[in-house]
């Protein structure tokens, strides 16, 4: 995957198909819990915006891009010292819900379409309870590995 795809679906400049062919076999499984994506970073710099996140439910909505890209997205924006958002928290939490379907919202359709709904102010974003330590277990691993330059 590389991170100048993703911004030029951002911006435009690139397809959902683009974005989707470029996340295919980023992902590698190593054992049951830990996996490794492949980011190739980009040097610029990008402010997510609300809008940039809708635009990825509507790829995924028109069936263009599919629903569980948005984990490998997800990731890659939290991981990333490229793309920012802007202290907005509704964003903010959505992107980490997409990073982790496993212990957040599974990514099929319905759950893209409150996703988006979320983004856009149609429906108020719920409040989580609080996750306790009691009985926690590492469910999943993944680790960013970049290519050298």
């Amino acid at each position: 995957m590389r991170e100048s795809i993703l911004s030029l679906f951002f911006q435009g400049q690139a397809t959902a198909l683009d974005l989707a062919n470029d996340l295919s076999g980023s992902r590698k499984q190593i054992s049951e819990i830990e996996t490794i994506i492949q980011i190739e970073d980009m040097q610029e710099r990008l402010v997510v915006t609300r809008e940039m996140a809708v635009a990825l439910c509507d790829a995924v909505l028109h069936e263009n891009l599919p629903a569980e890209s948005l984990s490998l997205i997800g990731f890659a924006l939290m991981a990333s010292d490229s793309f920012e958002y802007d202290g907005d928290d509704v964003l903010g939490d959505i992107i980490a819900d997409w990073s982790a379907p496993e212990i957040n919202y599974a990514l099929n359709t319905e759950n893209v379409r409150k996703f988006r709904a979320w983004l856009l102010d149609l429906e108020e974003y719920p409040t989580r309870p609080a996750i306790g330590k009691t009985g926690s277990q590492v469910i999943s691993i993944w680790r960013k590995n970049s290519p050298e330059h």
